[in-house]
C-alpha cells in the first residue's frame, strides 16, 4: 500500500486578501505546488513536480489544513471555501478563512509574516516518478500523482516525513546505478584484456 507523502517548497508566497462575505475573516492565496521547482534541501534527494503531475487528478476532495492536521480544517473544495486552479506555474489556491479560532490565528500569522510556507499531502501514481543522478544528490521527478488529499499552511517544512517507500525507491535507483557502473567497468576491462 502506498503511503501518503508530504512536501514543502520554499518558493511559495502567501498573500492575504479582504473577505468576500461576512462569513469569512479574509482570504489567503498563493501556490501550494510550483512545477519544476526544487524541493527543500532537507531530504536525501531533490524533487521536482512535473507540469503533467496533476493531469487527471481529482481535486474535488482536497482539504485546506493548518500543519497537515485534519483537526485544523481551514477549507475544502466541496464546500467552495477552497478554490484550486492548475496553471503554467503550478497549483494556485484561494482559501476563504473561516471565522474560527484557528482561522484567525493562521490568517493573522500570515499577515505578520510568521507563516510563509505551503505544503501538500499526496500519493504518487504507480510508475509516476523517475530518478536520475544530480551533481550532489539523486533527483526524483514526479510525473503523475494518484491523489492529492490536502494542502497545508505550515510553520515547519514537512520534508522530514519522507516515506519509507520513497527511500526504498531511491535506494533501488542507487543500487541499479552501481550495478550498471560495475557492468560497464567489467566490459571495459574485458575489452582491454582481449588486446
Amino acid at each position: 500500500m502506498k503511503k501518503l507523502e508530504y512536501r514543502y517548497f520554499n518558493s511559495t508566497e502567501l498573500e492575504t486578501r479582504s473577505p468576500t462575505s461576512d462569513d469569512f475573516i479574509g482570504q489567503i492565496a498563493g501556490y501550494a505546488i510550483k512545477f519544476n521547482t526544487p524541493s527543500t534541501a532537507k531530504a536525501p534527494f531533490i524533487e521536482y513536480i512535473s507540469p503533467s503531475a496533476l493531469e487527471n487528478v481529482d481535486l474535488t476532495q482536497v482539504l485546506g489544513l493548518y500543519n497537515h492536521d485534519f483537526a485544523n480544517v481551514l477549507g475544502r473544495v466541496e464546500a467552495n471555501t477552497l478554490k484550486l486552479t492548475v496553471d503554467d506555474v503550478g497549483l494556485h489556491f484561494v482559501l476563504d478563512m473561516p471565522d474560527t479560532t484557528i482561522g484567525h490565528d493562521v490568517y493573522n500569522n500570515i499577515k505578520a509574516g510568521n507563516l510563509r510556507g505551503m505544503s501538500f499531502g499526496f500519493i504518487v501514481a504507480e510508475g509516476g516518478d523517475s530518478w536520475q543522478q544530480g551533481s550532489e544528490k539523486p533527483i526524483r521527478i514526479i510525473n503523475q500523482l494518484d491523489t492529492l488529499s490536502e494542502i497545508s499552511v505550515v510553520s515547519r517544512p514537512a520534508y522530514d516525513d519522507t516515506s519509507v517507500q520513497v527511500t526504498r525507491s531511491m535506494d533501488a535507483f542507487l543500487l541499479d546505478r552501481t550495478r550498471n557502473y560495475k557492468e560497464k567497468v567489467k566490459i571495459y576491462l574485458g575489452g582491454l584484456n582481449e588486446n
